[in-house]
């Protein structure tokens, strides 16, 4: 109790255990669930100043989306091979943090407020001859609900976070994840001023 809750315990706690797709939502709930009761402990104890309160949420956000980023895209890796742009390099899914998480400022009820973009379209490279290949568009779309589906869906433990997608380019009508290049093209054709304030 006379200590605030860190990255490196909290990161320490989910490195104990294997993390697989089975177990992944139990785990980062419980994770949560743990490093909550310590902060509003602290908090209503008057031994944290808010300061501390809302970047150890923002923490938990973090680690819970980077954890789920991992494990999901693992097991679309083994189905789907990796996404690759046109050099073959390979493609990672960027999440980025707007609203309070963007400004380490989560408190105990805030949701989160994601964008999802890529660097650039292309395919997998399906690994063997039982698997098969999909675009880099489909690949990320499905990281990206499997995210969503780990941090937000309800279960018996709870929730890690809610999880509000509005912000990405064109709001609940557009697709989940942009490429940079689709990104790009939305701001120079169609961003509203308050976008780009939120993105600075």
């Amino acid at each position: 109790l006379d200590q605030p809750v860190t990255a490196g315990e909290l990161s320490a706690w989910l490195a104990a255990q294997p993390v697989t797709e089975d177990n992944l939502k139990p785990l980062l709930r419980q994770l949560k669930q743990r490093a909550y009761a310590r902060i509003a402990a602290r908090d209503l104890a008057g031994l944290a100043p808010l300061s501390e309160v809302t970047e150890c949420m923002t923490l938990i956000a973090e680690l819970a989306v980077g954890k789920a980023v991992e494990v999901v895209q693992r097991g679309l890796v083994e189905r789907y091979g990796t996404p690759r742009g046109a050099d073959g390099g390979a493609q990672e899914l960027i999440v980025i943090g707007m609203g309070k998480l963007g400004g380490r400022e989560l408190n105990v009820s805030s949701d989160i407020d994601l964008i999802f973009v890529y660097p650039e379209d292309g395919d997998t490279d399906a690994v063997d001859a039982s698997s098969r290949s999909i675009s880099n568009f489909e690949f990320f779309t499905r990281l990206g609900r499997g995210l969503i589906n780990a941090i937000a869906d309800p279960t018996e433990d709870g929730q890690v976070f809610r999880v509000d997608m509005r912000l990405r380019p064109n709001g609940d009508s557009g697709p989940l994840v942009c490429s940079f290049e689709m990104l790009e093209n939305y701001f120079v054709t169609q961003g509203r001023e308050w976008e780009r304030y939120a993105w600075i």
